[in-house]
């Protein structure tokens, strides 16, 4: 008789349970954030995660991923190519859902360490698949989660912000303003055109806004870079071919000749991309 298959929230709340039982061992600081760890009074309705996120000490970063590996975990998306913001890490294992390792957060300006310092000073604590987790506080429970919303295009609406006490909302602005990530947390929560002089609007307005193309995204990114250097990256990262993309596309390991052929493909939607922006901008005048 087959035994019956764990429902996935379960599942969820032991991944988180497992990861820090590795944190433990290892002496690693994480904090849990989203799914389980997330205050019912900040939801409309039910929500259930199908992975796991932790956000990690960066300073207790290596410790963490080793322990991770000697308890079977295996990288399958890593930092520089998981997500366009480089923040988390995706693992997988034979028993237990995915794993998200935040080793920064999308938005703040503020130093990685700084900005996990802070939130682990105000850290509470949960139990989550009978073991005792560092959780965020509240105010910055809704300050990650208006944050998540800022970044998801307009799809996920910032229930948190909504929901949030109004003793606890001012306390939630001085965070942002702590972290140095008001421009984010506006976006998350509909106050964006307040910031129109930052920096990182240009960034903000493409992620908060209904998706666009690649192009748009890659000219926010490389308005919003502080320096020069960080522009050269910007750049750097458009040309070169994210292989974890294309391997889960292709659904095996991407050979010399798939990369080369993507390579050209990518050069080839850039060239379109660029003529559509340019119609766009001044076909119709003319």
């Amino acid at each position: 008789m087959l035994a019956p298959e764990v429902p996935v929230w379960a599942l969820t709340h032991l991944t988180h349970a497992a990861l820090q039982r590795t944190a433990d061992r290892v002496g690693a600081d994480v904090l849990h954030i989203k799914g389980p760890s997330t205050l019912r009074s900040l939801r409309r309705g039910q929500h259930d995660s199908s992975d796991a996120d932790v956000l990690v000490r960066p300073a207790h970063l290596s410790a963490l991923v080793a322990g991770m590996a000697e308890d079977g975990w295996e990288l399958f998306t890593d930092f520089a190519e998981g997500s366009p913001f480089g923040h988390a890490a995706n693992f997988t294992h034979p028993s237990w859902t995915y794993a998200d390792i935040h080793r920064t957060v999308p938005g703040p300006l503020a130093a990685p360490d700084l900005v996990f310092e802070r939130l682990w000073a105000s850290r509470a604590t949960q139990l989550i698949g009978n073991r005792v987790c560092a959780v965020l506080s509240l105010p910055a429970q809704v300050l990650m989660q208006s944050l998540h919303s800022a970044r998801s295009h307009g799809l996920e609406p910032a229930d948190a912000w909504a929901l949030c006490p109004d003793d606890q909302r001012d306390t939630v602005r001085r965070l942002a303003a702590e972290l140095e990530t008001e421009t984010a947390f506006a976006a998350g929560i509909g106050e964006l055109d307040a910031h129109r002089d930052a920096p990182d609007h240009a960034l903000w307005a493409y992620w908060s806004a209904p998706e666009g193309d690649r192009l748009d995204e890659w000219q926010a990114r490389l308005r919003s870079a502080p320096t020069l250097g960080e522009k050269l990256s910007v750049v750097r990262q458009a040309m070169r071919v994210n292989r974890t993309h294309l391997r889960l596309r292709l659904d095996r390991e991407p050979s010399r000749r798939d990369v080369a052929r993507e390579q050209v493909a990518r050069a080839a939607h850039a060239a379109r991309s660029v003529a559509s922006h340019l119609f766009r901008r001044f076909g119709r005048s003319s």
